[in-house]
């Protein structure tokens, strides 16, 4: 779908004479998305931008900006054991070097969500002949000020150069990428990204070399839920003309965009905590500090709300917030308590959820001075 009506300063976009088509999916990594609860998902967008018909050349990209499902539909959750990717391997943003794929992932071989690829045109030309690969990587940035973000490197075995930049899922699921200048001042033609995708494999007989490009590492990164049979999405491209050496020349900067709604179904799901397993010691002394493992299982078939674990006895007093359990998963949950009484105590590890129900484990402690 091409929406030249999004377009800003229409005279403008006129002259330059591009449009922009895009494409974003949100599909359920399980069997179905529910109406009520998050499941793990796998999102992908697609981009091109099209230039006017037997047009020279096609005017740079400067900012990616989507519009994906707001936090109550879609979200990005970094995992706290994922280690985030920090900004000196990579940039700063933005920015340009010249890392090959395999190094770039050697940097951060723990921190990959996803991957993707690219077309750009060298020097802008439209020419067939112009037009060059990329590979994108997409690192965990971890939480910004409490929001997700990501960080993206692409890289192009035909010019040695990769640039880097990144993006802060906001609540409303805006999400914005300043594009560093490319190798001649290049336009971007085409790109995807998909997260957590799937192995890319890129034969390059040109160059006698074949470029993995991994999946991403982290299953759940994604989470989402069809309340309203679609996803609703933008996404809007700031293009403004520059020299080869990145200075801005007229016209001014104008966008081309697009939008759509990813059409899904859910059904109503059902959380429940199925078990609790407390590990630790049985023989504790009183006002020290005791350490136990609590395993909360989530065996229903969407995700476990508003989970906390109450800690309960003679003496005993413990009240955590675990948050969500996904479908099908296990949460350990480390517990720390000090024993106020001494003798035989029974200890109630009680797990409540909003919407999975409760589950309890009895624990017989025997408590000395």
């Amino acid at each position: 779908m091409i929406l030249t009506g999004l377009l800003i300063l229409p005279s403008l976009a006129a002259a330059a004479g591009e449009t922009a088509n895009a494409d974003v999916s949100i599909n359920p990594r399980s069997a179905t998305f529910y109406t009520n609860s998050f499941v793990s998902a796998n999102w992908a967008v697609e981009t091109t931008i099209i230039p006017a018909p037997a047009a020279p050349t096609v005017t740079p990209m400067k900012v990616a900006s989507l519009g994906l499902p707001a936090a109550n539909r879609m979200t990005f959750n970094p995992s706290a054991s994922m280690p985030i990717c920090a900004d000196d391997q990579l940039g700063p943003p933005p920015t340009t070097n010249s890392i090959p794929v395999p190094q770039m992932l050697e940097r951060c071989p723990n921190s990959l969500l996803g991957n993707g690829t690219a077309i750009f045109a060298l020097g802008q030309s439209t020419n067939p002949l112009a037009n060059l690969n990329g590979e994108i990587l997409v690192f965990n940035g971890g939480l910004v000020a409490g929001k997700p973000q990501l960080k993206v490197y692409a890289y192009s075995y035909d010019t040695g150069v990769g640039i880097y930049t990144s993006a802060i899922l906001e609540p409303d699921g805006q999400l914005r990428f300043d594009i560093p200048r490319l190798t001649a001042d290049s336009s971007v033609r085409t790109m995807n990204l998909s997260i957590p995708g799937e192995e890319v494999i890129i034969e390059k007989p040109n160059q006698a070399i074949t470029v993995i490009l991994p999946a991403g590492q982290d299953p759940n990164y994604v989470q989402a839920k069809c309340s309203g049979g679609g996803f609703p999405w933008t996404a809007d491209f700031t293009l403004g003309s520059r020299d080869v050496g990145g200075n801005p020349i007229g016209p001014p900067e104008f966008i081309v965009g697009d939008s759509g709604t990813d059409p899904c179904s859910g059904v109503l799901g059902q959380a429940r905590i199925s078990s609790v397993r407390v590990f630790g010691p049985a023989r504790v002394k009183r006002n020290r500090l005791a350490t136990y493992r609590v395993r909360v299982r989530n065996s229903g078939n969407m995700t476990a709300e508003g989970v906390r674990l109450i800690v309960a006895g003679r003496g005993l007093r413990f009240n955590a917030r675990v948050g969500r359990i996904n479908s099908g998963a296990t949460r350990v949950v480390n517990v720390r308590i000090r024993p106020r009484s001494i003798g035989r105590i029974r200890a109630s590890f009680r797990v409540v959820s909003s919407n999975a129900g409760s589950k309890t484990a009895i624990k017989m402690l025997t408590v000395v001075r």
